[in-house]
């Protein structure tokens, strides 16, 4: 039951992180870079940034999902691709000092962050966030597991070519 709980709890991160970064406000590319992002380099930033954070915190984490390709619309407003990457730790540490390690860690990334936690007398903490080399990062730390759901910024590319593996 408890395994179902934190999977459900992590499928729930995971859906309502990317339901709020697929529409809406394009996203803006990086103000310091120059040209636009392209895919091969938004889909290693997204590892590279997952892979700093799950280091931070130490434990055996395992890719749930990904880094997999998702359609997203660029700060010119373009059709672009995004790569989603979500990792899993079935154990946890202390969750608050962990959310306090990630937050200061994507602070210093460029990340602005918003801290959360779910209802009831054993809340789930979190902390998620926008910008720096992500559109959107969550980090849930129930006592039961951590899970951590990445999204790149968005890329030039085409989702349909892609996806048929064209490019």
């Amino acid at each position: 039951m408890i395994a179902k709980t934190l999977v459900a709890t992590a499928v729930l991160a995971a859906t309502t992180l990317l339901l709020t970064s697929c529409g809406g406000t394009p996203v803006q590319p990086n103000e310091s870079s120059a040209t636009a992002v392209q895919p091969d380099d938004a889909k290693q930033s997204i590892v590279d940034f997952v892979d700093r954070s799950t280091a931070a915190l130490g434990g055996d984490w395992k890719p749930r999902q990904g880094p997999g390709l998702s359609k997203c619309t660029t700060g010119a407003g373009d059709d672009g691709v995004s790569w989603v990457y979500i990792v899993d730790r079935s154990d946890a540490g202390d969750p608050k000092a962990d959310v306090d390690t990630l937050e200061q860690l994507w602070k210093q990334r460029g990340v602005t962050t918003e801290r959360y936690q779910s209802g009831g007398q054993d809340p789930i903490l979190g902390v998620r966030g926008t910008g720096g080399p992500t559109t959107t990062v969550d980090f849930t730390a129930d006592p039961r597991g951590y899970a951590i759901t990445g999204e790149s910024e968005c890329a030039e590319g085409d989702y349909a070519t892609m996806v048929r593996g064209g490019a």
